[in-house]
């Protein structure tokens, strides 16, 4: 698949930034079979100018702070192989709590380690963006394991 060796890409790229792959692509990583149409990551607001340096040659809309649906955070898109990638510089989003960026975990997913948000930190954002088949999803899956 296309997003496996973008996210392989980016993990090469952002070697030493601290980041979380979130959304539907850190539910794929983690074995739970959705089809991710993008790559959603979390940051800080110190590592998305970082990251943006980084990924420069790929960006198509510069970085701008976004308070839309209590998001608070900084946002900056990028394009790999016409996958789009959103960065979150987090701030103050009232979905996901920046310290959950500190218990992110390492997955390994076809042979190299990428950072993703704890299933049960997903979860929980999921619930306060009111997205109930997600939630369920999630939910199914944890009751499985």
């Amino acid at each position: 698949m296309k997003i496996d060796k973008i996210l392989g890409i980016i993990k090469e790229k952002l070697d030493g930034i601290n980041y979380a792959f979130i959304g539907s692509v850190n539910l794929y990583v983690q074995g739970i079979g959705v089809q991710p149409r993008d790559i959603d990551i979390l940051t800080t607001l110190a590592d998305i100018k970082k990251i943006d340096k980084i990924l420069e040659k790929y960006r198509i809309k510069d970085i701008y702070f976004d308070e839309s649906e209590g998001r608070n955070s900084y946002r900056s898109f990028y394009k790999i192989d016409s996958v789009e990638i959103e960065v979150l510089g987090n701030v103050n989003n009232i979905a996901r709590q920046p310290e959950a960026l500190g218990r992110k975990i390492l997955i390994n997913f076809n042979g190299i380690n990428l950072p993703c948000f704890l299933l049960t930190d997903e979860l929980e954002a999921y619930r306060k963006m009111g997205r109930a088949e997600k939630v369920e999803i999630i939910e199914k899956f944890l009751g499985n394991k």
